[in-house]
């Protein structure tokens, strides 16, 4: 069952990620994600109002990207779209889980400092894509040397 999408929420890492990778070679993470409620109480403190488990998972590159940048205790903010997987207990009783499909993650700037490595892709494209919408890429595809109007 798919639920909503969430854009720009704030959440802390309750543990390390976990970098997997599958029989074919493709690399997943699992995010344990903690979201937080807080509200101000009439004498004008914050309280903890309740908190949400969340497992989020990526996938290729994006996966192993976040493997290196984040860790336990990290602020992050985060988008990605929930859902609720069904599964079996050990003991046989029925169980659900919150999951995140993560579209973007990456440390909340208010309480970190990041530094940032641009990957350049090997894999990219080096002619102008197909169905260029302008008609006017120049021919080797590198949109940066002329704009398109």
């Amino acid at each position: 069952m798919s639920l909503p999408k969430i854009n720009g929420e704030v959440a802390r890492l309750w543990a390390d990620p976990e970098l997997r990778w599958t029989p074919g070679g493709k690399a997943v993470v699992t995010v344990p994600l903690v979201f937080n409620k807080r509200k101000r109480t009439d004498a004008g403190e914050w309280e903890d109002a309740g908190s949400m488990f969340v497992r989020a998972q990526a996938w290729e590159q994006f996966a192993e990207n976040i493997a290196e940048s984040l860790s336990k205790g990290d602020e992050a903010v985060v988008a990605g779209e929930l859902s609720v997987r069904d599964y079996d207990r050990k003991d046989g009783s029925k169980g659900q889980s919150i999951e995140l499909a993560l579209f973007a993650i990456g440390p909340n700037l208010k309480r970190h400092q990041a530094k940032t490595l641009r990957i350049d892709r090997q894999d990219a494209p080096e002619s102008t894509p197909t169905g260029d919408p302008w008609g006017s890429a120049p021919r080797g595809g590198n949109f940066a040397d002329e704009p398109p109007f």
